[in-house]
């Protein structure tokens, strides 16, 4: 039994000393050999320029990158002689959205045929991480899994087996779609990922959800005289989302960077604030102070479209309704109006009735204490002018209001808000507090004004799948906590005996917050991991059955969700799964089908695509199979799409809410929280990103995990074109920290704290914000000399919000062994 060549590309592949020698002896697999010293981006030119062939010999297929880049590229998929040969952008219907492809678009050709390609199926011979396999059949593989499941539901239940998807595929068959209907058939433990929540679930609470999610399609932002780029750098991260930045700044338009780091975005900015890590809320209250102050809000928007004008009980919190007055609880279903103050009569009334309803005022109605949520919100605020806010921000006051200004006077407005926001334990008051400066200025529900958060999703135009008859669905849990449900066998007052993992579409090792409690609190304690994927992540490092699956090119599917983009698209199967790989879609029919539970799965990909479209909002558009393989790719958003176009909102109050009436928490666990912080934009410090913190004097420096152009996470991260251009793990440090600790650029530093550590390469970046540090996101265990990044973060989370505070980490960074 001998190490198997299947082993993990990452495992130190990439060290300081060889990370380019890969490159140079890489396999372009267009079918030529790169020449030893020869670059695989030079061979790649050559191949281009000598590879002319006739037309007839060549098909072209249709697909679509799906892997949760915020791009969602519709793709030419070339073939020659049953091998795909390269991608190129494919056309679509409206010409704004076209020549989408970026260069992890162009490089899927090296992903498919990458040598170290999962192949086969494999189990693990040695210790879990050791990278030692066995190769398997396909119907060993099924067994061991299927036997070990059943043995543990006979011992424990449903929950023994859990299974954790993630967003590296958001096809609706063969991902996210396929594998929701797998683990609610399996009556599974459910492993909510805990990121991105505070932006995906609080732009819900406060503007609803609509086809575009609750922001103007992308393609609106060229409409906007202002736009505020705010916790992100989109002329990186979110390629095909900067176009239209770049066109409405060609259009006239200001644009404003809010961001820590001086980015690429920010160079391009007319205006760019540098404020502290984790203090965006009290940016935000602060600019809403001044707008309030200078009479600068948009009234009648206010009255007509948000809950400003509603009556907030003073007794219990909740909006005064009809049925408050009368006494008689309204019939189920039925409508019961909301009450405001008239200002013409000095009465109150019916919100659908009153034209001018008030928008400060403090009441007794019926013996009920009441306030106009405005009110509430002016309160709020007034504790926030910019003088208090540059202290908190590290802004001045006057750029606090210049930028304000800005903003208002230049309507309409966009707030292209990013998750960097989101990434703090207080992230989700940030991302309230910005929305709520969108409503009280009007900048919402109107061409070139919006604040939400662009994700069509598919639910608008498609059957749910996921949903079973007669299926139970498993608890879902938070991955933060799984080290907790371990222990104590609960979460919350729900009994969770986890025993086997089953991992697909994503690599949680890698990109998951905390790696060694994870590691040690969680998989360590496992008795099967299962792993399906097309590489060897780190997760699949550590999994006891590994299974091979098909790359996005390999299957047939559709793909219309996730990604800000107005369009359904067609994946066509453009070749057959190399090797012995599998799609998803057969992975779970193969093990259904052992269990006995097959049935679920009885259609093959084209009939779950059919089945998808028989939705009467797929009806009702036109659209069927046949016309997705005729078109290939059909606009299912409305043209324009304004979301809460004509000042109606899809939440419980028909407005853009700031005022939250019933607070609810993500995932409830038992966990305690306090409701009035909740109801309200609201500031409070970084649960540890923060000067006042004690931990502050022993790890000064915040780091971020910045979002490249060169990886999706942790997907391509392998890819040798790629690596060509960004061949190893760096963090960049600010000229005067690295002078303090006598870091000179290209030194090998260590970063650390209490929880981890990471070894490798300082650059010395003058963008970066004096007392911060920022490692790229998406490298792997082997890529780094030591250590990893994730190591150093916590799963610390506020108890309202299932997310993961990627940036609300404290480190230190010193130079490791000499520094060279």
């Amino acid at each position: 039994m001998s190490k198997s060549d299947q082993e993990g590309f990452v495992k130190n592949s990439f060290t300081r000393r060889t990370f380019l020698k890969g490159a140079a002896a890489a396999t372009v697999v267009t079918g030529v050999a790169v020449a030893p010293g020869k670059m695989a981006l030079q061979a790649l030119a050559e191949t281009d320029e000598n590879a002319e062939v006739k037309s007839e010999q060549e098909r072209i297929f249709s697909g679509a990158c799906r892997g949760n880049c915020c791009g969602g590229c519709f793709l030419n998929i070339h073939v020659r002689n049953g091998k795909v040969v390269k991608t190129s952008a494919g056309e679509l219907p409206d010409p704004e959205y076209n020549n989408r492809i970026c260069l992890k678009g162009l490089s899927h050709v090296q992903r498919i045929y990458h040598p170290e390609r999962l192949k086969y199926p494999m189990k693990r011979v040695g210790e879990r991480g050791a990278g030692q396999w066995e190769r398997i059949s396909w119907d060993e593989a099924i067994n061991t899994i299927t036997d070990k499941w059943k043995d543990l539901w006979s011992k424990y239940d449903k929950t023994a087996v859990a299974v954790w998807n993630s967003s590296g595929n958001f096809a609706s068959i063969n991902g996210n779609g396929g594998y929701g209907r797998f683990k609610n058939l399996l009556g599974a433990t459910q492993i909510s990922g805990a990121s991105d929540m505070a932006l995906i679930g609080g732009s819900r609470k406060a503007l609803g959800v609509g086809p575009s999610y609750n922001s103007n399609e992308m393609s609106d932002m060229k409409n906007a005289k202002c736009i505020i780029v705010w916790g992100c750098n989109p002329s990186e991260s979110q390629l095909q989302s900067w176009r239209f930045i770049a066109d409405a700044i060609e259009n006239g338009a200001k644009l404003i960077v809010i961001d820590p780091t001086f980015t690429t975005s920010a160079a391009k900015a007319h205006k760019y604030v540098p404020l502290r890590p984790g203090s965006d809320s009290a940016l935000a209250l602060a600019m809403m102070n001044v707008v309030i102050e200078e009479g600068l809000t948009d009234e009648p928007f206010m009255k007509k479209s948000t809950v400003a004008p509603l009556l907030v009980k003073e007794n219990d919190g909740k909006f005064l309704r009809q049925s408050d007055i009368t006494g008689v609880a309204p019939v189920e279903k039925a409508p019961d109006p909301f009450l405001v103050w008239n200002s013409e009569t000095n009465a109150y009334g019916l919100v659908t009735e009153v034209t001018d309803p008030a928008l400060r005022g403090t009441y007794t109605i019926n013996g009920i204490n009441v306030t106009t949520a405005y009110d509430l919100l002016v309160k709020r605020v007034e504790a926030y002018p910019p003088t208090v806010a540059q202290e908190i921000c590290d802004v001045p006051a006057e750029v606090i209001r210049e930028i304000t200004h800005i903003y208002v006077k230049n309507s309409p407005s966009t707030i292209f808000q990013g998750y960097g926001l989101d990434h703090y334990v207080n992230g989700h008051y940030a991302h309230l507090s910005v929305m709520t400066l969108a409503m009280i200025t009007g900048n919402l529900a109107k061409p070139g004004a919006s604040a939400g958060l662009v994700m069509p999703l598919d639910a608008f135009w498609s059957n749910d799948i996921t949903k079973l008859k007669g299926a139970t669905p498993g608890p879902t849990i938070s991955a933060l906590k799984l080290p907790v449900v371990m222990e104590t066998g609960m979460f919350g007052k729900i009994p969770v005996q986890i025993k086997s993992l089953f991992v697909a579409d994503g690599n949680p090792l890698g990109n998951s917050v905390d790696r060694n409690l994870l590691m040690g609190g969680f998989v360590n304690k496992l008795d099967l991991i299962v792993v399906a994927d097309t590489t060897m992540t780190d997760t699949a490092q550590y999994a006891d059955i590994l299974l091979p699956a098909a790359h996005w090119f390999e299957v047939n599917d559709i793909f219309g969700a996730y990604s800000p983009q107005p369009y359904l698209m067609l994946q066509e199967k453009a070749v057959d799964p190399l090797f012995e790989c599998k799609s998803d879609l057969d992975i779970m029919r193969l093990i259904t089908n052992k269990l006995g539970i097959g049935e679920a799965f009885n259609l093959d990909d084209i009939g779950f695509i059919d089945l998808l479209l028989q939705s009467p909002a797929a009806k009702a558009k036109g659209i069927t199979l046949k016309k997705m393989q005729k078109d290939k790719v059909v606009r299912v958003l409305a043209k324009p799409c304004i979301h809460g176009e004509g000042g109606v909102f899809p939440t419980p109050t028909g407005r853009a809410q700031f005022y939250m009436e019933t607070p609810t928490v993500d995932i409830d666990y038992g966990q305690k929280w306090d409701i009035e912080k909740e109801r309200l934009p609201y500031f409070e410090p970084p649960a540890e990103a923060w000067p006042q913190n004690p931990l502050f004097k022993k790890y000064p420096l915040t780091i971020f995990q910045e979002h490249s152009r060169w990886r999706t996470h942790t997907q391509w991260g392998n890819v040798p074109w790629l690596r060509e251009l960004d061949p190893e793990p760096t963090v960049k440090i600010n000229p005067d920290d690295a002078a303090a600790r006598g870091i000179e650029n290209g030194d090998i530093v260590e970063v650390f704290n209490d929880r981890g550590h990471v070894v490798l390469k300082a650059v010395i970046n003058n963008g970066m914000r004096s007392g911060t540090v920022n490692i790229p996101k998406g490298w792997q265990r082997g890529q780094f000399i030591e250590g990893h990044y994730q190591e150093l973060t916590s799963r610390v989370t506020n108890p309202v919000v299932d997310n993961s505070a990627y940036f609300d980490v404290l480190v230190e960074v010193k130079k490791y062994k000499g520094g060279k």
